[in-house]
């Protein structure tokens, strides 16, 4: 069975059946296109998509039910009108691209079937319009994704290489999440959720992977995966898929491992595993620093040091470095680059602090049960017990951190927290009361594993506890894959802090 006869089968049952089966109209080649409608443009990947568009030469028109910063503010730099969703809207466009968030409903979605206009998806738009001949080198995983992304394009840049890139976050000090050049490389995020309402399968099959990462394999995104098998079989076709000349490098830490016998290129495994072709230990470290030792297939690389603190990062900057030498860059540059390297805006990002009383405010994506856990083992190390108080105000956000099948995993996540905070997950139209988390539950369950626990429906009840809970030399880190209802400002206004 094809990949794409899998996961057609996942459109059986759904909603809106046939139109989800509707049959689309060609493709048309890049050439023969001039004005592109972008659905929900105003997401985290459609801005991003929108400007490389418009970067291609593209006429770029869009719309959306919302737009808000920092998002919205790349569509008016872009100079594209901020329009409500409206079947007006793709009537003059040669193509249109269908955000994965829209749903066959959508009156911009019934409107292209109705015109016959063309219309895709972001992986399909980003493959065809935009990647054009450049190698793809694609950075998939459960987890790590995003990091790793930005240190390889780092990598890439400062040693003199300029590929395009496009990533689902910003590196810190840095403003931008996407560029196009005439370099050899384009470097992706591949994410595994699903491609668009019409097309089930995950987007990284889409991209053509000539050097591909997987930094881990652990179930994710249950709202489209029904379990283990499901998950891994999506990234068993990403690698049977790719061609005999690719090279895949594979985290020996984990199941991502698993793969290898599936892949028909090179393979290199990386990890602190002894048997990794890469691999990575730890030598001294200081509060600003780490040593890392790398040996790759039993050459001696050297020393290297890395401001990112836990194993989970340690990893990532493995794979990173290996993919930056099998594409010839020169070690010395990676070394200066990696020592550089401070992470991604909202990964273990320092907001804002109060330097008086030791107070910090850090801001990290985390939300999957083993994200949670490896981030705050991180930030414990950082922030010893006894010196410290760290205190996880954690927001359940995503499609999966809301459902049940997390629910038992979380509460051993915050074994390094000295306080959970939890917020009520939102309850939203796709969810079902029989699957929803039980965040009362979680809570208790916290509590029994001993470490203090409370939970809240409001961001206002949470800053209300803290006025009076917080305490010198306290370090508070948020939670969430979204943007939280922004308690990160409402922190930094109501407890006194200083922006950083």
């Amino acid at each position: 069975m094809t990949s794409e006869e899998y996961f057609r089968q996942k459109i059986s049952g759904l909603k809106h059946e046939e139109a989800r089966r509707a049959e689309r109209p060609d493709i048309p080649s890049p050439e023969a296109v001039k004005t592109i409608h972008v659905c929900g443009v105003c997401g985290k990947a459609m801005a991003p998509l929108a400007g490389l568009l418009v970067a291609k030469g593209y006429r770029v028109t869009g719309s959306d039910n919302t737009f808000a910063p920092p998002m919205a503010d790349v569509i008016r730099e872009l100079g594209i009108a901020e329009k409500p969703f409206a079947a007006e809207n793709v009537a003059e466009a040669d193509l249109i691209i269908v955000g994965n968030a829209l749903g066959p409903d959508n009156v911009e979605a019934v409107a292209a079937r109705e015109l016959g206009t063309p219309y895709i998806s972001v992986a399909e738009a980003l493959s065809l319009f935009v990647m054009g001949d450049q190698e793809r080198i694609v950075v998939a995983g459960t987890h790590g994704k995003t990091t790793t992304t930005g240190l390889l394009l780092k990598l890439f840049i400062n040693a003199g290489v300029q590929p395009s890139f496009l990533v689902g976050g910003v590196v810190q000090g840095e403003n931008t999440a996407y560029a196009t050049t005439d370099g050899k490389s384009f470097i992706i995020e591949g994410d595994e959720y699903d491609t668009a309402y019409f097309d089930k399968r995950p987007k990284f099959l889409h991209y053509d992977a000539k050097y591909l990462i997987v930094t881990s394999l652990e179930l994710d995104h249950t709202d489209i995966y029904r379990d283990e098998e499901d998950y891994f079989t999506a990234f068993r076709y990403l690698v049977e898929e790719m061609s005999e000349d690719s090279t895949v490098f594979l985290c020996a830490d984990n199941d991502a491992i698993k793969l290898r016998s599936h892949c028909k290129g090179k393979v290199i495994s990386y990890g602190f595993s002894e048997d990794a072709d890469l691999r990575v230990s730890c030598g001294e470290s200081d509060p600003a620093s780490q040593v890392l030792n790398f040996r790759l297939f039993g050459k001696e690389l050297g020393e290297l040091k890395t401001p990112l603190t836990g194993e989970y990062n340690f990893l990532n900057v493995a794979c990173a470095l290996g993919v930056a030498i099998e594409n010839g860059l020169e070690m010395e540059s990676l070394r200066k680059t990696i020592s550089k390297f401070t992470g991604m805006k909202k990964r273990q990002e320092l907001l804002a602090d109060c330097s008086e009383k030791g107070i910090e405010l850090i801001d990290d994506y985390a939300h999957h049960p083993t994200a949670v856990q490896a981030t705050l083992a991180g930030m414990r190390k950082r922030y010893p017990k006894g010196q410290n108080r760290i205190l996880a105000i954690f927001e359940p956000r995503s499609n999966s951190s809301r459902r049940k099948s997390f629910e038992s995993d979380y509460p051993a996540s915050f074994e390094d927290a000295d306080l959970a905070i939890l917020k009520v997950p939102p309850f939203r139209h796709n969810d079902l009361e029989a699957d929803f988390m039980d965040s009362e539950k979680v809570c208790e369950m916290i509590k029994q594993l001993g470490v203090p626990a409370v939970r809240f429906e409001t961001n206002q009840e949470i800053l209300n506890y803290l006025k009076t809970e917080l305490q010198d030399r306290d370090i508070m880190i948020t939670m969430s894959n979204g943007h939280f209802d922004h308690i990160q400002e409402e922190l930094i206004e109501q407890m006194s802090l200083t922006r950083v």
